[in-house]
């Protein structure tokens, strides 16, 4: 993996070069762009055991 910090500090970005075995895990809304080649894989993500529950029960 290659990164590279950009227009630090005022509106900083990083920039992520990955081989094609390699993964990273992103924040929900902080993507700005990526490749047409790159596969995404969305879930949905709770804090607490808790969470979970009451997103189950709530269906």
């Amino acid at each position: 993996m290659k990164y590279e910090n950009k227009y630090s500090p005022s509106s900083s970005m990083v920039v992520i070069n990955l081989k094609k075995s390699e993964q990273i895990t992103g924040e929900a809304g902080a993507m700005i762009y990526m490749t047409p080649k790159m596969e995404v894989q969305t879930r949905k993500r709770e804090k607490s055991i808790l969470g979970t529950l009451a997103t189950t029960l709530d269906r």
